[in-house]
């Protein structure tokens, strides 16, 4: 046999070995080796997972330093109930349950600890929950991104621009490099968007509005832009390798500070921080201590410890010196980690940063008697502008159009709000009653700017004159020209 006859005939043998490995189901057998391997984690756990979405789950370079098997993150069998079925204290039971042709679940369970877990297998290779039910979901691509979206109806293009400038916008603040940019243009982050709740608990295990998964660095969320764990996702990109667990005053305080919380921009979050930090009805520093944050409410936890990142990244100049003290509270294991008041800045310099937010905040009930120049006039409705901020003057809501890409979606917010009207795209809405102010991105169904008289030292309802509301927005809040604003007032 000449040697192109035996490159042909191990080519062949190769392809006769994928296709038998592809087309089968799982075993009882491998079944039984995996969870065996999973107990012992072992080194050949690698060799069981779909090559496929292994490749997925190594595709960005993020490793955890004691992790063996970033893959099995959230999947794992925990050590306690590991340890006593080496011991012989416990036994276990699998069971599999064949899907199709293709899939199946092996479910292990330890009756004794009422403890159980499930793993999806594709053709005998193990996959993740959310890989298994996103395949057949429609998918679209952008620069950086892979969408997995369950339901078309509520996604736009739109939205993939605000998270393409979302992720050019967060690069300047973590230093991106070229090789970084390059990197991630090549391998995409992956965003898969639930159409509820209920749906995100099938994917993750957990009934919650979005999460970053660790394990595959994919997004899984609720959102149409959850710009919150996309920060999570990018600072792992950018540290590559970190220990699986930081301070969460530093973790989750740094995602606030740039990416808001879902369904809310970071500077509705940040001006709450600012109310928490001025009113005194929190301290920044009862949040040092890891096992005390997790036990205060997120709704004053997270604004307070994102205004603070805030200020520290401006403080720290660049991202390497925030870096240095980010990794300093990351630990292997999250064992009451605690932040010294002397590894911070001076406090002299957080108040002088609380007063310098007051010169550009994004909403504002002060109006001053001052000359404005008039833009629209309609029947209960008109727009003037000064300096860097719109006057309104309205007796109602307000629904804005602008021009756009004309494509067909549904806005979820604009339907939760106006059960009864049909969505023609509108792109604003500001909603405005005597104590509260809120815009809204009908496109992404983010809430991106508001004011709430009750979070503010002085408590100023919102100005009302003649029936009319009057109250200033900054204008980069709408980007397009007011020009081309349609405007449709909808009464309260």
């Amino acid at each position: 046999m000449n040697q192109f006859s035996i490159v042909v005939f191990k080519f062949i043998i190769f392809l006769l070995f994928i296709t038998l490995a592809t087309a089968q189901s799982l075993s009882s057998k491998r079944a039984d080796h995996f969870i065996e391997a999973m107990i012992k984690n072992d080194n050949s756990l690698e060799s069981y997972v779909l090559p496929e979405e292994l490749a997925i789950s190594k595709r960005l370079g993020i490793t955890y330093e004691g992790v063996k098997n970033k893959f099995l993150i959230s999947y794992e069998i925990p050590d306690e109930i590991i340890n006593e079925i080496k011991s012989g204290e416990i036994n276990y039971k699998t069971n599999i349950e064949k899907l199709d042709e293709h899939f199946s679940i092996l479910h292990f369970e330890v009756p004794g600890k009422n403890y159980e877990a499930h793993y999806y297998f594709k053709n005998g290779w193990l996959i993740s929950p959310p890989y298994f039910y996103y395949k057949n979901w429609k998918k679209m691509e952008s620069d950086n991104f892979i969408f997995y979206i369950s339901d078309p109806d509520y996604f736009n293009e739109a939205s993939i621009k605000e998270l393409e400038n979302f992720l050019w916008h967060v690069s300047i603040p973590l230093d991106f490099d070229h090789k970084l940019e390059s990197q991630l243009k090549k391998n995409k982050i992956i965003y898969i968007l639930c159409k509820d709740e209920d749906e995100i608990e099938k994917l993750t295990g957990y009934k919650a509005r979005g999460m970053y998964n660790l394990a595959y660095d994919y997004i899984i969320t609720t959102y149409n832009c959850h710009y919150h764990e996309l920060v999570h996702l990018l600072v792992n990109f950018r540290l590559k390798t970190l220990p699986l667990y930081t301070h969460p005053f530093l973790q989750e305080g740094l995602a606030v500070a740039l990416g808001g919380r879902g369904g809310k921009e970071p500077e509705v979050i940040l001006n709450l921080g600012k109310y928490i930090a001025e009113s005194g009805f929190m301290e920044y520093s009862e949040l040092l201590i890891s096992e005390e944050f997790k036990n205060i409410d997120a709704s004053i936890s997270y604004p307070l410890a994102g205004l603070y990142n805030q200020f520290l990244l401006n403080k720290l100049l660049s991202f390497n010196n925030y870096a240095q003290l980010y990794r300093k509270f990351s630990e292997v294991k999250i064992d009451d980690l605690s932040i010294e008041r002397d590894e911070l800045p001076d406090d002299v310099e957080w108040l002088e940063f609380l007063t310098e937010r007051d010169r550009n905040i994004p909403v504002r009930v002060d109006i001053n008697e001052v000359k404005y120049r008039a833009l629209k006039t309609e029947p209960g409705f008109t727009l003037e502008e000064r300096n860097n901020y719109y006057l309104f003057k309205t007796k109602g809501d307000l629904l804005i159009s602008v021009p756009g890409t004309k494509e067909t979606f549904i806005s979820k917010l604009f339907k939760e709000q106006f059960p009864h009207k049909i969505y023609d795209e509108e792109k604003y809405l500001i909603k405005i009653s005597d104590n509260e102010i809120s815009i809204y991105n009908l496109y992404t169904n983010n809430l991106i700017a508001n004011y709430v008289s009750g979070f503010t030292p002085e408590m100023k309802p919102v100005p009302k004159e003649n029936g009319f509301y009057k109250f200033q927005i900054r204008k980069d809040l709408i980007k397009e020209n007011p020009d081309s604003w349609d405007i449709e007032i909808v009464d309260n």
